[in-house]
This record gives structure tokens, C-alpha cells and sequence, in this order.
């Protein structure tokens, strides 16, 4: 009886450890680079809001090709949600409003529900929106889009993963779907990208950067297991930006 007793308060005393440990990790996030900063400022024609979550909103626009169109971004796993500001504040000069959700202990996989409040809100109400994500992000975005399918082509019209896929079957949801990867990436190589294609919805169109890497769809610096980059972080962001308004063009011009 002693014995189990003590090998019920080693396992518990190793439990305690595993636990403090995963959260002195989980509360050391991947930071953002220090040119971050800049892009959490408003201008004359993106007003950046900072509340629980990150608003960029365009503002000063004679005609907004993207006026009734949103983006709600999910950040990757373990990276501080400010480094993707650059990235959503790009989109937002485009004319694309554009959300970053600040989620827990910086697992969106933790509060996959997140997106609920901002979709189901006031403040946005004219809004048809596109949920997107980096990496786990993307994960986790894939799920809200399973755990609510009754908003999908409804509120929530299509999904954008970068260096991501989806970890469960969603090829059967009506919804528009795009699909970013670096030919550099080293923690979501190519290879898998393709190797998942049958879980990708079957209206997804895919871009390859050609020299992108994992780390370079935000702004953190280069992340452990991933390759060197062959084009700049500027460049990356460029082409990602690019690539998601020809996307939302293709989607306004079929409305």
C-alpha cells in the first residue's frame, strides 16, 4: 500500500512539473521583430485599434473595393500575435480589414471559438469574413470552420492557410479556400502540403513563394527547424499580401 502511495505522489510531483514547465514555456512566445512597432500605429489610412484583439481597419479610402470584406487571423502556435501586424496591417492598406486574434497562452488550438464573438458582433456587422491562419493557426481556424458549419457560406465565407492545412476533413464545405507555402519552409515542407491536399476543401487554390520560408509569413525572427529564407521578409509579406487580394478580388467579382 505504501509503495502505490508513493508512486501516486511521484507521478503527481511529475505531473506538477510537466505542467509549470509547458506554462513558463507557453509564456515565452516566439517575439516580434522590433520594426513590429511601427505597424501598430495608426496612419492616414490604417486606424489600428488595440483591444483584446488587434484591429486594422482601412480608413480614408475614396472607393473600398473590399468594404464588405474581413479577415480574421489566427496566429501560429507560440509566437506573439503582434508579430503578424505587419502582414494584417498591409492587408488593411489594401483595403481588407483585417483581425488578430489574441489567443490563450498563444495556442489559437486552445480557443478555437474565438473568431465567434468578432463574427457574431456589432461592430462589424456589414462584414462577410474569411478566417485565416499560420501554421497551428491555420489548424485551429479549420476547426472553428467543423465546429460551426452552420456559418459557414453564411458569415464565413472561405478559409486562408498559410503554411497550414487543415488536421481534419473539410474538402466537403461549400466554402472558398486558398493555400500559401513557402518552397523553403522546413517545418511544413512542400511535400506535406501536397500529401494533405485530399483534407483542403475542394475549391482551394494553391500558391507556392518560391525562396519563402516558414518563419517569414510573420515577423519573429527565424524559427527553430526552419530553412534560411532565399527572398526577404519584405518580399514574402509582399507576395502573401498579393496573393489573398487577387483571391477576395476573385470572390467580390463572383457576389
Amino acid at each position: 500500500m505504501e509503495s502505490k502511495k508513493r508512486i501516486s505522489y511521484v507521478v503527481l510531483l511529475l505531473l506538477t512539473i510537466l505542467i509549470i514547465a509547458f506554462i513558463t514555456w507557453a509564456y515565452s512566445p516566439l517575439k516580434p521583430a522590433e520594426e513590429v512597432k511601427e505597424y501598430l500605429q495608426s496612419s492616414n489610412y490604417v486606424e489600428v485599434i488595440r483591444e483584446k484583439n488587434i484591429y486594422f481597419i482601412p480608413r480614408n479610402f475614396k472607393k473600398n473595393y473590399f468594404e464588405n470584406v474581413g479577415i480574421i487571423f489566427y496566429p501560429g502556435g507560440h509566437v506573439d500575435y503582434t508579430a503578424y501586424a505587419p502582414l494584417a496591417y498591409r492587408l488593411a492598406e489594401k483595403g481588407i480589414t483585417t483581425v488578430i486574434l489574441n489567443v490563450p497562452l498563444s495556442f489559437a488550438i486552445f480557443d478555437v471559438d474565438s473568431a465567434r464573438t468578432i463574427i457574431n458582433g456589432t461592430r462589424f456587422s456589414d462584414k462577410e469574413w474569411f478566417l485565416a491562419g499560420h501554421s497551428l493557426g491555420g489548424v485551429a481556424a479549420s476547426e472553428f470552420l467543423v465546429k460551426h458549419p452552420e456559418l459557414v457560406g453564411i458569415k464565413v465565407k472561405g478559409i486562408i492557410f498559410l503554411a497550414s492545412y487543415p488536421a481534419r476533413d473539410i474538402s466537403y464545405l461549400p466554402i472558398k479556400s486558398l493555400c500559401i507555402y513557402g518552397s523553403e519552409d522546413g517545418i511544413l515542407p512542400p511535400k506535406t502540403i501536397k500529401e494533405k491536399k485530399a483534407l483542403f476543401p475542394s475549391s482551394t487554390e494553391y500558391v507556392e513563394i518560391l525562396g519563402g520560408n516558414h518563419s517569414q509569413f510573420g515577423s519573429y525572427g527565424l524559427q527553430k527547424g526552419d530553412k534560411e529564407a532565399k527572398i526577404s521578409a519584405h518580399e514574402q509579406i509582399s507576395i502573401v499580401v498579393k496573393a489573398i487580394k487577387e483571391f477576395l478580388e476573385k470572390y467580390t467579382s463572383q457576389r
